[in-house]
């Protein structure tokens, strides 16, 4: 897997620690066969196990992919001018595609 951070999301990364965790999940209440969508986070996410640490220049990144997969390129970007916050993309698409 080939981790792509932008500048931004990287400084944003860096100055709430350095510590970024990434996760796929199914939406809560969905239909059937709704795509699990991506998820970022500076802290830890309450109730998830299973994150593996991940090489990534200049940012701790702790992945939990999707059934063991994981996406060619994990894209993470900076998006929001008032709220800024990190969003996490699988081979560019905020949904994980199986």
């Amino acid at each position: 897997m080939v981790v792509d951070i932008s500048s931004e999301a990287a400084e944003f990364i860096g100055q709430r620690g350095g510590r970024l965790w990434v996760w796929a999940a199914h939406p809560r209440m969905c239909c059937a066969g709704t795509p699990p969508w991506m998820h970022a986070a500076t802290e830890p996410p309450r109730g998830l196990t299973g994150f593996s640490l991940v090489s990534a220049a200049g940012v701790r990144l702790q992945f939990r992919g999707l059934r063991g997969r994981r996406p060619g390129v994990l894209e993470i970007g900076l998006h929001g001018r008032r709220h800024p916050r990190v969003e996490a993309y699988w081979d560019g698409c905020l949904m994980a595609m199986d």
